[in-house]
């Protein structure tokens, strides 16, 4: 799932953001307030300017609210599931880092523990050809004298 061009699920988007818990509740509450407002606004615009009778404007802005209200209720519902998911993709994310870094950590110590050999060879190969430069540069100032 997601994995295709433009098939991205709500939830494979949502495991794209880096710390989820920082969206803001003012944000949604300004959301909800202004989507209200604009409700509000928009009825009073309609009963000033409504071609109809009183019944059947009254009819219809039941009728309407009534849906209004349904929307807002599976917006609602849709914010919670998208939070509750956005924290479990929070949770599940950073117990995978932790594995990740242990498995790291662990392949690293096991890494040093392997080439320390091959460094203890170096380090005897070095201090040997020290040696030898030194007695080299012995002989040579012994010889040239």
């Amino acid at each position: 799932m997601g994995k295709g061009r433009g098939n991205y699920s709500i939830k494979d988007n949502f495991f794209k953001i880096a710390n989820l818990e920082e969206v803001s509740k003012m944000k949604v509450k300004s959301f909800l307030y202004g989507f209200m407002t604009g409700g509000i606004a928009a009825g009073v615009s309609i009963l000033l300017t409504a071609p109809n009778s009183g019944k059947v404007t009254r009819d219809k802005m039941k009728k309407n609210t009534h849906i209004v209200l349904t929307q807002l209720q599976v917006i609602k519902k849709n914010l919670s599931d998208l939070k509750s998911s956005a924290l479990h993709a929070t949770k599940e994310g950073r117990a995978q880092i932790s594995a990740f870094l242990s498995e790291v950590k662990i392949a690293i110590t096991q890494w040093e523990e392997e080439v320390r050999p091959q460094q203890q060879q170096i380090q005897r190969e070095i201090i040997e050809m020290k040696e030898t430069i030194q007695e080299l540069e012995t002989k040579v100032s012994d010889y040239s004298k």
